[in-house]
């Protein structure tokens, strides 16, 4: 009998430390990834920013991969001499647009991409679960993608510096970066064609984040509570915007123009508007 209660508590201490150490290991600090890259909307849901996943699935960034579909926005395909029964799910002058990080590390890719192996890797979609085929959070909020400082934010539970999470691809010049595709030259979109074309930042970003409607109980605690004081500083980004990313379509293919890239992978650096 005493044998087994000796063996029992040495269990019971072994299951303890155990225990412990794994409490441990979660409270360590993630880890900061070497490389930026996309990761996609999904990851900012949950509990991090939910009401504004909810918010922006329901916007009109939400769902711009649906546009592209056959029969969708008919009369507005037609209006710019696009055929409205061509399916542009797999056009890349369209996806640079309609998607998050496409042809970037991490981005989306169409259906049909294939690695050298002939392995299939286009994104999963889920119907449910808007991500990388919508245009989502790092298109607006990041230069590579948020991988690193996501897991700034992560890690100080949102108590940061601005210069924090710019160091990593954060940024803060959201009325220039909104010019990379909604007044770009190749857009058939133009103000010439309709008034309703005319970009006005302060009116597009109210349809953004209308988060008001999706707080409740449960995600309360995701408020962002140093908003107020991040607002005082002001990032290098704001001072100095970023270039915007220049592209084409050469043989098939997107192409980023030589030098328009905000962030140089090579080099880890940031390239700003001179």
């Amino acid at each position: 009998m005493g044998r087994s209660l000796k063996i029992l508590s040495l269990f019971l201490i072994s299951i303890s430390l155990i225990l412990g150490a794994s409490g441990t290991v979660h409270a360590k600090k993630k880890k900061i990834p070497k490389k930026p890259k996309y990761v996609g909307a999904v990851k900012c849901n949950g509990s991090c920013h939910d009401p504004y996943y909810q918010a922006w699935k329901d916007s009109p960034h939400g769902n711009t991969y649906e546009l592209l579909k056959p029969g969708v926005r008919k009369e507005a395909k037609e209006r710019v001499k696009l055929d409205p029964e061509k399916d542009y799910t797999t056009t890349p002058l369209c996806l640079r647009c309609h998607t998050t990080g496409y042809k970037q590390r991490g981005g989306f890719k169409p259906a049909g991409s294939k690695n050298k192996k002939g392995k299939d890797t286009s994104t999963k979609i889920d119907p449910e679960e808007p991500n990388k085929e919508q245009v989502g959070c790092e298109m607006c909020h990041s230069v590579a993608g948020g991988s690193q400082f996501r897991i700034v934010m992560k890690n100080t539970k949102g108590d940061f510096k601005k210069a924090e999470t710019e160091k990593y691809g954060q940024r803060w010049d959201y009325a220039n970066v909104c010019t990379r595709c909604h007044t770009h030259p190749n857009t058939p979109f133009k103000p010439e064609v309709h008034d309703k074309y005319k970009f006005n930042f302060e009116e597009r970003k109210k349809k953004v984040h209308p988060t008001e409607k999706y707080w409740n109980e449960d995600n309360e605690d995701q408020k962002l509570e140093k908003i107020k004081d991040r607002n005082k500083e002001v990032a290098q980004s704001e001072k100095t915007p970023l270039v915007i990313e220049d592209f084409k379509v050469k043989k098939g293919k997107l192409r980023f123009k030589k030098g328009t890239k905000p962030y140089n992978k090579k080099k880890k650096t940031f390239n700003y508007k001179k």
